[in-house]
This record gives structure tokens, sequence and C-alpha cells, in this order.
């Protein structure tokens, strides 16, 4: 419980700043303008999503063992394996960034200039990798530096807000606030790391690289699977942005990402819930106490019960308000997508213990098949809904999927940790 009081400080923080810096955004920018803004982050982020290797992960799940037995020099070369993975990430997401530019540029109306803005913006978000290093503060149970890291966006953000409205406020003054604030992120993160496990030379020989995957059984189908799974899970959530923005308008695209920004506020709880649950179930199971995973896993499904049903409260309570506050009158009409997309984040929440039971069970093709199963039905679900019913359709789209999750992933969960094989 401290390690998620922890990252619940930062989150919470960085949720309220957040809205302050998009509230920001929003009225100085305008509809128009903002929406395009919105798509060169959704399409940035989208594909920084898509070539990450959720190293983070691979640290924790084959780190801990190593951490436990002493075996430091092992460690050593698996945290510059990720971090190679890392970097070899970027280069993959560079060159999607040069041909999803240019693909989805015409659709947006992008000219040629707004074209070579998105295509800098994704090259600093993809260099600003830190996954391995967030790895190696939650490895060593240093959550307070970890959520102290994850602080500095939103904060950078806020003044570098602040500034560019100061001077008059501009699409590229936004982006080059929100490239600032990913690399001084990304540094951050890396220098706390590195305070806690100072880097070795020996670590980076080739040699040693190449005995990784043979000291970390699995490691590569590890990897693959939890970046298909990470990629499903959050790229759909982008991909729906982008998709309103080429079938509607970058306006609507903007509204529409109003509406998600309040609910992931809220989400950003369940995201902080999922990355501490994970972390205490490979303490655990690298344990072997299942008794032990068990009282955890059921311990944090309460708690996520609780914090859904708060979030849906806060919703109901706090959503128009807050959405007027943040945005002004011109998007009063989006208060609809806001309850919508909001209870998807809360149904999110609730469902935040299952897929890292599903994964510290060993059963990461089971998780992944799951969430292909709800992606799918997402992507399907938007390209119907949105047709027919615009904005709103996707909002639907969005809720059923997941809800959909929260019962295929709850269901097998619970089997996995109850009926251990």
């Amino acid at each position: 419980m401290r390690n998620t009081g922890w990252l619940l400080i930062g989150k919470i923080v960085g949720a309220v700043l957040s809205l302050i810096y998009l509230g920001l955004a929003t009225r100085s920018l305008g509809p128009t303008a903002f929406g395009q803004f919105v798509l060169i982050l959704g399409t940035g982020q989208a594909i920084a999503t898509i070539v990450s290797f959720e190293t983070w992960q691979l640290l924790l799940r084959y780190g801990m063992g190593f951490l436990r037995a002493g075996q430091s020099e092992a460690l050593g070369r698996l945290i510059a394996f990720c971090t190679i993975l890392d970097l070899a990430g970027a280069i993959i997401g560079a060159c999607m960034a040069v041909a999803g530019v240019a693909l989805l540029g015409p659709r947006f109306g992008w000219s040629s200039g707004t074209q070579t803005q998105a295509l800098i913006f994704c090259f600093v978000l993809l260099v600003s990798f830190r996954s391995a290093a967030t790895g190696v503060l939650r490895l060593h149970d240093r959550f307070g530096a970890a959520a102290l890291a994850e602080t500095v966006t939103p904060v950078v953000r806020l003044i570098g807000a602040l500034l560019v409205i100061g001077m008059g406020a501009s699409v590229i003054g936004l982006l080059i606030a929100w490239a600032v604030a990913e690399l001084v992120t990304a540094i951050a993160h890396w220098a706390l790391a590195f305070r806690v496990l100072p880097p070795r030379r020996g670590w980076w020989h080739w040699q040693g690289l190449l005995t990784v995957p043979k000291e970390c059984s699995g490691l590569w189908r590890y990897a693959a699977i939890t970046n298909a799974g990470a990629t499903m899970g959050l790229v759909g959530k982008q991909f729906a942005v982008l998709l309103v923005g080429a079938s509607v308008s970058p306006a609507a695209a903007g509204g529409y990402r109003i509406a998600h920004q309040l609910g992931q506020a809220l989400a950003n709880i369940s995201d902080m819930l999922s990355r501490a649950t994970f972390s205490e179930m490979m303490r655990a199971r690298a344990g072997h106490t299942a008794a032990e995973l068990a009282r955890l896993f059921r311990s944090a499904s309460l708690l996520a019960l609780i914090t859904a049903a708060i979030m849906i409260a806060m919703l109901l309570l706090f959503g128009r308000p807050t959405l007027a506050l943040l945005a002004g009158g011109r998007y009063a009409a989006v208060y609809p997508l806001v309850l919508i997309l909001g209870t998807a984040a809360a149904l999110d929440a609730g469902s935040v213990s299952f897929e890292p039971a599903l994964l510290a069970t060993g059963r990461i093709w089971l998780a992944l098949r799951l969430r292909f199963v709800s992606t799918a039905f997402l992507f399907c679900a938007l390209v119907l809904f949105l047709e027919k019913m615009g904005t709103i359709g996707a909002a639907l789209a969005t809720l059923m999927a997941s809800l959909l999750a929260l019962l295929l992933l709850g269901t097998a969960a619970w089997r996995a940790v109850h009926e251990p094989r």
C-alpha cells in the first residue's frame, strides 16, 4: 500500500495539472487549431506506444529473481539489454513516423510545414524513452522517486503552456513545450535510476548482452506479448481520436480529446494501480507464495472496484462544471462524451488488477488473446458507429469495448489466481 500511495500522489498531481494546461491550450488555440494540436499529439503517442517493448515489465519479471539471488552482474546485463531494446524501438518508431505522417497528413489537412512539425515532435517523443529506468526504480522499490519523476511531465507542460500563451499561443509553441517536457522527464528518470544503481561498463559488452536471452528463458516471447498487449490496450484509444479527426474534422477530434482527457485524468489513477499491482504480484510470484498472490489479487480488485465507484461519482458530480471551467461554453456539447468516456475509464479502473494477475501467473498468451478480442471489437465498433452516429458512436464503441475487456479479463484472472496450474 505504501507503493500505491506514492504513485497515487504523483498521479493525482499529474491529473490536476493536466486539466489545467489542457484548459489553457483549449481556450487559447480555438477549436480548429486545438484539433490540429491534438491530432499531432495523438499520432506521436500512438507510434511511441506501438514500438514500446514495455521493458519495465521485463525488468520486474526477470530482474526480481536476479536481485533476490544477489546476481548483480546478470541484473546489470538485463538493464543494459532493456535499454538497447528501448533504443531499437525508438529507431523503428522514427521510420514509422516518417511513413505515418506522410500517410495521415493529407487526411488531416496538414500543410507541409505542419507535417514537418509533427515529424519532429514524433522524433522527440521517441528518443525520450524511460521504460527501463522506470523498471530500475520499481525493481528497487523506489516508488517515491518514480512518482517524483513522473510529476515532471505535467509541471513542465504547465510552465511551458503558460510561457507559450504569454508570448502568443500557437500549435508549434505548445508542441515545443510538450516535447521539452518529455525530454526533461526522461532525463529525470535516468538520473534517479543511476543514483539507485550506477551503471558499469561491463554491462555493455556485446558478449554479455548476447547471454541475456539465455539467462532469461522466454524473454523474447514475453517482450513480444507485453508489447502487443500494451499496443492493443493503448493505441485503440488513440486510434479513436485519429479516426474522428480523419472522418469528421480536426475540431471534432479536439472536442473528443477534451472529453477523453477528463476521463483520462481519472483513468491515470487506474494506470497507477495497475503498475503498482503488477510490481507487487511479481514480488509474490518470486517468493512462490500462491496464497499471498491470491490475497493480493482480492485486495487489489476490491481497491479497483472502490476506485471505479468513486470515479463515476466524481464524474456525475463534477463532470459538467469541470468541462465548463476547462474549455468554456464552446465545448458544452461534448458533455455526453464526457459521461460515456468517463464511464469507460471507470470500467478500465475496475479491471485494473486482472491483466497483471494473468501476467504474474504465466498466462501471457491468454492475456494477449483476450486483449486482442476486445481491441478487435473496438476497431470494428468504431468504424461502424462513427459512420452512423459520429463522435457519440466512437465514445459508445469505447465504452462497450471497456465492458467486454472487464468481463473477459476478470473471469480469466479469477480462475488463474484461484485455480493455479
